[in-house]
C-alpha cells in the first residue's frame, strides 16, 4: 500500500481535514499529511508541533506527518509513478479562516508569548509524569484519573486554609495552600500536552469571553 499525500496548513485541524483523511484511509491507503511549516502570524497562530499534535490527536499512528516548507504549487513531470487526484467529500465547504475567526464572534489573537512559555513548561510537566509511569498507557489514560488527582489537590489546599495556610512540608519557602494549588496546574499542564489538548489557549479565549459578561457575570458567584 502506498500513501497518499495531503497538503495542508491545518491552521487548525477541523472536520473538513478530518473528512478529507477519513475519506483516503476509507479507499484502503494511508495518509501522509504534509503540514506547511507557516510563519507565525494571525492567520497562522498555531506552531508545527501544535498542529502535529492535533493531527496525532485525532488519528494515532494511522497516518505518517512530515512538515514541508510553505508551497503555493505542486509541480511533477512526466510519468513520474504518481498522480494527483481530488477527493470529495461530504466537509469541503468549511474553512479554517472561518473556524479561526468564528469564536463566539470575539476577536481573538493569542498571546504566543504567553502560550510558548507555558507550553514549554507544560512538556517538562508531562515529561516527568510519564518518566514515573503515569502515562505507561498514553493517550488511553482514563482522563478522570488525573482530573480526581487535581480535585485530591484542591481539597489539601482548602484543608490547608482551614489551618491558617502552614509553611508545606516539602517546599520550605512556600504555604501549603500554595504547594497543593502548583500541583492542580501540574496536573493541567500534564493533561494538555497527555491529550494533545490546549486548555491554556481556552483560558485566553474564556477570558476575552468573559469581558463581555455583567458584574458577577449576572450574579453568579463563581
Amino acid at each position: 500500500m502506498r500513501d497518499s499525500l495531503i497538503i495542508g496548513r491545518f491552521q487548525p485541524l477541523h472536520d473538513g481535514h478530518k473528512s478529507l483523511i477519513d475519506s483516503i484511509i476509507k479507499d484502503g491507503k494511508r495518509p501522509c499529511v504534509a503540514v506547511m511549516d507557516t510563519e507565525r502570524n494571525d492567520n497562522n497562530p498555531y506552531t508545527f508541533e501544535e498542529r502535529k499534535k492535533m493531527i496525532v490527536s485525532a488519528y494515532g499512528d494511522k497516518v505518517d506527518i512530515v512538515k514541508i516548507p510553505a508551497v503555493d504549487e505542486v509541480c511533477y513531470g512526466r510519468n513520474v509513478g504518481y498522480h494527483v487526484r481530488r477527493v470529495y467529500h461530504d466537509k469541503e465547504n468549511l474553512s479554517a479562516s472561518a473556524i479561526r475567526n468564528d469564536v463566539d464572534h470575539i476577536e481573538f489573537k493569542p498571546d504566543r508569548e504567553y502560550l510558548d512559555g507555558y507550553r514549554r513548561t507544560a512538556e517538562k510537566v508531562h515529561e516527568l509524569s510519564a518518566e514515573q509511569g503515569f502515562w505507561k498507557d498514553g493517550k488511553n489514560r482514563n482522563p478522570c484519573e488525573p482530573l480526581a488527582l487535581a480535585h485530591s489537590e484542591l481539597s489539601e489546599a482548602l484543608e490547608c486554609l482551614r489551618f491558617d495556610n502552614p509553611q508545606d512540608k516539602n517546599v520550605h519557602d512556600m504555604t501549603g495552600a500554595e504547594v497543593q494549588l502548583s500541583d492542580v496546574l501540574g496536573v493541567l499542564m500534564d493533561m494538555e500536552i497527555g491529550y494533545g489538548w490546549h486548555i491554556s489557549e481556552a483560558l485566553l479565549k474564556k477570558m476575552e469571553f468573559n469581558k463581555t459578561r455583567g458584574y458577577m457575570h449576572g450574579g453568579k458567584k463563581f
